[in-house]
């Protein structure tokens, strides 16, 4: 059954951990113009700056409403705005999720199995992804502390392992073409993060230090992104720019003993990332809809959840163009800034002025 207890800001933390941490493994060079290795060194700096603020408004939220998410707290001004909210909430994770599946698609596609159709993968990771949702938030919590402890030694293993191959002249002067690319490219991985916009929803499910567990979240995987960006640039310098997942290419370099390539350890730590991404955003679709139509029950929303899903990825599946469309870093901006600065301004806003006529 899909559980309602909560899980520990620790556990939710290392979830968003994960799933930011598929984010970082799977950029992809040709999406950033005018913008060096070297650049992506300081870009994280940027990126703690813009994720701080833009989560001032759910902090505010939630400081003053610790039990209700801001849909929940919408209800109590207008059950039709609610259900609005719910729906444009579940849009929103779909979309991530499908663009979280096609991602792999393209990777399985084109550096697994090149030559291989792997549409029948599709359906069976989406299948998967919905019983770890099935399983429920707690499942999931706890799955994604075990995949943190394969996960995070798997990396710094292949880390360790690139260490004798880092040239520090591979790495050219910061802000070279300036410092404006430098803020776009931050601005953009900003937008990409959907884990702003799990927090907005998902917080009521959390308990513990949620605030200090926000910073040790931020700084963590801008920390890991400023890490994995040096080796990429120190290691391959400018050829990093010509491959279409880098980060793939760096860990094919990686050697240790009678092993040539440490990309299969890669290749797993993306999977078991991906997996928690999936599973949390299906999860979270299937909990919205659920509280605003009660009468259909969880595990059918997830039925029709993953159907969409499916057909939509295979629509996408093989097509680099239709791909290129929907993984575009302008609707997630958009996205983004609706989900975690405008809707819980707005909650606000329309909270204070009840307040204010109820005085």
């Amino acid at each position: 059954m899909i559980t309602k207890g909560r899980i520990s800001a620790f556990q939710f933390y290392v979830m968003l951990f994960l799933s930011r941490t598929l984010t970082t493994v799977t950029y992809i060079s040709s999406y950033t113009k005018d913008v060096r290795l070297s650049d992506m060194l300081v870009q994280p700096i940027f990126r703690i700056i813009f994720g701080i603020i833009i989560m001032i408004p759910v902090y505010l939220l939630y400081k003053k409403y610790e039990n209700k998410n801001l849909i929940d707290i919408a209800n109590e001004r207008s059950q039709g705005f609610s259900k609005v909210l719910s729906i444009f909430y579940v849009i929103v994770f779909f979309y991530f999720t499908v663009v979280t599946i096609a991602r792999l698609d393209v990777f399985t596609g084109t550096v697994v199995f090149p030559e291989t159709n792997v549409n029948f993968m599709i359906i069976f990771v989406i299948i998967f992804c919905c019983y770890g949702a099935y399983l429920g938030f707690e499942a999931l919590g706890r799955s994604s502390v075990l995949s943190a402890i394969l996960v995070i030694p798997a990396i710094i293993f292949i880390l360790c392992a690139l260490a004798n191959k880092v040239d520090l002249l591979n790495l050219s002067p910061v802000f070279y073409n300036g410092v404006t690319p430098v803020i776009k490219t931050a601005i953009d991985s900003v937008g990409q993060t959907v884990e702003y916009a799990i927090i907005a929803i998902a917080l009521p499910k959390v308990s513990g230090k949620i605030t200090k567990g926000f910073f040790v979240w931020i700084f963590s995987q801008t920390l890991l992104m400023a890490i994995l960006f040096f080796f990429a640039g120190a290691v391959m310098g400018n050829f990093a720019s010509t491959q279409l997942f880098p980060f793939h290419t760096l860990a094919s370099l990686a050697e240790f003993a009678m092993f040539d390539r440490l990309d299969a350890i890669f290749t797993s730590v993306w999977i078991m990332c991906a997996f928690i991404k999936a599973s949390l955003l299906i999860f979270l679709q299937a909990d919205i809809l659920s509280k605003a139509f009660p009468k259909v029950r969880k595990t059918s929303f997830l039925v029709i959840i993953g159907v969409l899903s499916i057909i939509a990825n295979l629509f996408v599946a093989g097509e680099i163009e239709r791909f290129s469309i929907i993984d575009n870093s302008i609707i997630k901006i958009i996205v983004t800034g609706i989900t975690v600065i405008i809707i819980p301004i707005i909650v606000l806003i329309l909270q204070e002025r009840r307040a204010l006529k109820n005085a």
